[in-house]
């Protein structure tokens, strides 16, 4: 990913920026839908540069910050996607940045991705293997090691998680679904990489495994 355009949140004493979040988040996943492949992936993805998640002497640290950072690896692409059309009517409780290039000093890279809690794990694994045609145990398997993967555990620690699930709380961004009009919550996680890998993002510009710029 070598551009890049930033957007930051503006504090206001009348509007909470917990709503203005929802507001931005929800016009770029449709800029970006308008963007996407017929396999439903998009070429851009976001990052949280200011994103807290941590527990400091029991008390747990949780904010998006209030700055939004979406890359493209082209100029070309973000001037497609046009964000400044699609944040007009917030432009009052936003600051849009011009499309800039990477700072080539940058060597820090984070996977943005959606946490959602499985509450029924048996029930996933039972459709994971009724969907590829294998046994409950080879599902199983796959269930696990896919956790541990993502998670960066071990696959003991994925079993322990699988027969005992922990329900984790992350930052996230309340949004209206554009189907059914209902409020759902978008819990982000932002973790660090050690290298860049290369990949596609869905329409939140969110990926389980592709990464983007950090600084």
């Amino acid at each position: 990913m070598n551009f890049y355009q930033e957007v930051t949140v503006i504090e206001t004493p009348d509007i909470s920026p917990y709503f203005i979040w929802g507001k931005l988040f929800t016009q770029v996943h449709l800029a970006l839908v308008e963007q996407k492949a017929p396999n439903n992936r998009v070429p851009f993805g976001v990052s949280f540069p200011e994103y807290k998640c941590f527990n400091d002497k029991g008390k747990a640290v949780k904010t998006l910050g209030r700055k939004l950072r979406v890359f493209a690896h082209t100029e070309q692409l973000l001037d497609q996607l046009d964000l400044q059309k699609w944040l007009m009517r917030l432009t009052d409780y936003l600051h849009i940045k011009s499309v800039q290039a990477v700072p080539s000093e940058v060597k820090s890279h984070v996977v943005v991705s959606r946490y959602q809690p499985v509450k029924n794990l048996e029930r996933t694994t039972r459709r994971l293997a009724k969907r590829q045609g294998i046994s409950f145990e080879e599902a199983l398997k796959q269930q696990n090691q896919r956790f541990a993967e993502l998670n960066g555990y071990s696959l003991k620690q994925a079993e322990e998680h699988y027969h005992n699930p922990v329900v984790k709380e992350f930052p996230f961004i309340k949004i209206s679904s554009l189907s059914s009009g209902n409020n759902y919550s978008l819990h982000i996680v932002q973790r660090a990489m050690a290298k860049e890998c290369k990949g596609d993002f869905n329409t939140y510009g969110l990926s389980n495994g592709a990464t983007v710029p950090y600084w």
